[in-house]
């Protein structure tokens, strides 16, 4: 299990939602990059019961994710995905991202 990101091919900065240009060095060339796990840092619990957190990957940005399962706590680190169906148990879900640089019909 693992979620894309967006890594620059200039400076290497890790990007997440894909972006036409890198804020860091203005380079417009990224590849994808598969991020497997991230360090929660803090946790919202909504009033539907949903939780939501920041994580942070190594070398990546920080994102907001939906956490799956219970018991998640600050410092844990989760599994990351951009699958919403993924198996039972904890993991930090973000959504996928379209293609920033693709042209779209």
């Amino acid at each position: 299990m693992s979620a894309v990101i967006q890594e620059c091919l200039s400076c290497a900065a890790r990007l997440f939602p894909n972006r036409l240009f890198c804020p860091e060095c203005g380079g417009d060339s990224f590849s994808d990059v598969a991020v497997a796990k991230a360090t929660v840092e803090t946790t919202t619990t909504l009033s539907n019961g949903v939780v939501i957190a920041t994580v942070s990957p190594d070398g990546g940005p920080r994102l907001i994710a939906r956490l799956t399962g219970s018991g998640v706590s600050p410092g844990q680190t989760v599994p990351l995905t951009n699958s919403s169906d993924a198996t039972p148990g904890v993991h930090a879900y973000i959504p996928p991202t379209i293609d920033a640089n693709e042209e779209h019909r």
